[in-house]
Parts: C-alpha cells; sequence; structure tokens
C-alpha cells in the first residue's frame, strides 16, 4: 500500500471514530441522558417537535420545545429547555421548562462502566394551572460494546411542595449502523404513578454536526399519552 492510500484509511478511520463519538454524544428523544458531554465552549442549539394524541380523552396535541446546551470544560456542561404546549381548539400556553448540569467523571471507556452526574431545577404546569417546581438529582450509567452502547438513568423527582418524591428510570439503547446513521430505543418507567413509555427512535449524523432524530412515543400501563417527535440539533 503507498502513502497516499495509508492516507486516506487514516483519514477515514479518524472520521468514522468522531463520527461515533458524536452519535454517543447526543441525548436519546426522551428522558435518558448520555455519558457524554459537549466539549468546552462548545454551543448546541436545539428545536424538538411533538405531534400527539392523550389516547384516554381523545385530545390532540403539539408541543415546540427550544433548548441550548453548553460545555462549561471537557466535562461539565448545562442545558437549559422551555416547553409550550397546544392542545386541540386550545391557544398554545406554557407546559414546562428546566435547567440541568451534567459532569462526567473520566473519559469514556476508562473503566467498566461509564459514570456521570446531573442534577436539574424544573418546573411543569399541571391541569389546574398552577406551576409545579422541584429538583431531580441523577445517576448516569453508560457502557459501550463496539458501536452498541447501553445507558442507564436513575433519578428522583423531588418536589418544593408537598407532593411525594418519585423514582423515575430511565433506559436506553443505540447502535451506529453507519457513519450517518444510528437506531435504538428508550423505556422509561416511574414506579410510584405507574406510567411507563417505549420510544424507538434513529438519528441521523450529518455533516457540520448537525444530528436530526425521529421517535415515537407509545406509554403504557398508566400512560395513555403517544407522541411523534423530530428534533433538530446544529453544533457550534
Amino acid at each position: 500500500m503507498n502513502s497516499f492510500c495509508k492516507l486516506l484509511v487514516l483519514t477515514g478511520t479518524v472520521a468514522a471514530s468522531q463520527l461515533t463519538v458524536l452519535a454517543h454524544r447526543e441525548d436519546y428523544l426522551d428522558e435518558t441522558l448520555v455519558y457524554q458531554t459537549l466539549e468546552q465552549a462548545e454551543f448546541e442549539p436545539e428545536y424538538w417537535f411533538d405531534l400527539g394524541r392523550q389516547r384516554d380523552t381523545h385530545v390532540d396535541f403539539m408541543r415546540h420545545h427550544l433548548s441550548a446546551e453548553y460545555g462549561l470544560t471537557e466535562r461539565w456542561m448545562v442545558d437549559a429547555r422551555a416547553t409550550m404546549l397546544k392542545l386541540d381548539g386550545a391557544g398554545s400556553r406554557f407546559d414546562s421548562a428546566r435547567l440541568e448540569t451534567r459532569y462526567r467523571f473520566s473519559e469514556e471507556g476508562t473503566f467498566p462502566v461509564d459514570i456521570a452526574i446531573s442534577g436539574e431545577v424544573n418546573v411543569e404546569r399541571d391541569l389546574t394551572g398552577i406551576d409545579r417546581f422541584g429538583i431531580e438529582p441523577r445517576l448516569i450509567l453508560s457502557r459501550d460494546f463496539g458501536k452498541l452502547n447501553f445507558t442507564l438513568n436513575l433519578a428522583e423527582e423531588i418536589p418544593f411542595d408537598s407532593r411525594d418524591m418519585e423514582f423515575l428510570i430511565a433506559s436506553g439503547f443505540r447502535y451506529d449502523a453507519t457513519q450517518f446513521l444510528s437506531f435504538g430505543s428508550e423505556l422509561k418507567y416511574s414506579p410510584q404513578e405507574h406510567q411507563a413509555a417505549v420510544v424507538p427512535q434513529i438519528w441521523l449524523n450529518l455533516p457540520h454536526e448537525v444530528t436530526l432524530k425521529l421517535g415515537y412515543a407509545y406509554g403504557f400501563d398508566l400512560n395513555r399519552e403517544s407522541f411523534l417527535r423530530f428534533a433538530l440539533e446544529v453544533g457550534f
């Protein structure tokens, strides 16, 4: 193999490995946060759109999410998000917001299981129009098996008012089928509320750090909500 061919092979290998890292860095579509964080001073705005239905009341809805992530250091980042909700036959209104920060303890693959922690302050408007505030500490566990990633989140929703604390489990797997296409699914469950959802999804990893995600969330047990979600993320 001549020097030019060796250079092509090396360049392709580096590009593929970087695309894989970017794929594993992107959060899952719903509740599951990944281990990887943004690079220092990297900024990533996001837009999510939901189109769904409450199957018990047969009410259709749309949600618009605006989010932004920023890398404070190589292992520490912040994430802010606000959501507007529009029910069928009604105007748009505030739905929820959150401010989350995440820290990972090492480089990916250093230990048998990668460990990160997350803390979140959030507010959600309930059906009566009251804003409910809370905090949510979260443990993030992750493991790669080549192109396959498994992630587990263990979180505790702690309300500021008299409501009970709520333990939340969110998990996901992702497989990098090609340099540009990944697919996977999430499963989340709240033991106290008896609400669960499964969220199959795909990622399109495009040039210039653009990521498109598409998924469908189907709620079961006492969760009667289902929705199609589209997400667009751009890194700077």
